[in-house]
């Protein structure tokens, strides 16, 4: 008798796990590669929306890794995510019900929205300014793509 395995989400997860925070600085080297930060934002939304505990976790490692890797405060996207999935989604969605508008304003907010955020927090931290530049459209279009797919 054979046994299955227990729990191959985390088997599978952590390679990725590793493969991400490869690619992340990578993607600070090289700036045409994406830090696919609004794909973590839509598999964030995903797993509160099945209440999937598993695939959060491994979100959550995720922005950390981006936090880290781009200099942001700790935990300070999955606070952001938190009040856009709470008080700005809802509402969205009962206005827009087309599926690929929706993956757009998920990677909008996530880039845009979330460096709006930032900026507050140093404002109110008295920090470096946080600065955009043209290469956060290429992410834009290339994730909503990638989204998209998904």
């Amino acid at each position: 008798m054979q046994r299955s395995i227990s729990y191959p989400l985390y088997i599978k997860a952590i390679p990725l796990l590793v493969l991400y925070a490869v690619y992340l600085s990578l993607s600070s080297i090289y700036l045409f590669l994406p830090p696919l930060f609004g794909i973590i934002f839509f598999y964030f939304i995903r797993s509160l929306d099945k209440q999937d505990i598993s695939l959060l976790f491994f979100v959550v490692l995720f922005s950390i890794l981006y936090e880290a890797d781009k200099g942001y405060l700790f935990l300070s996207s999955l606070v952001y995510f938190s009040f856009v999935y709470k008080f700005i989604l809802p509402p969205v969605e009962k206005l827009i019900e087309c599926k690929r508008c929706m993956h757009l304003i998920y990677v909008l907010l996530a880039y845009i929205g979330y460096w709006l955020f930032s900026l507050l927090l140093q404002q109110i931290f008295w920090m470096e300014l946080a600065t955009i530049d043209w290469h956060v459209l290429w992410y834009i279009i290339f994730e909503f793509m990638l989204v998209a797919i998904l």
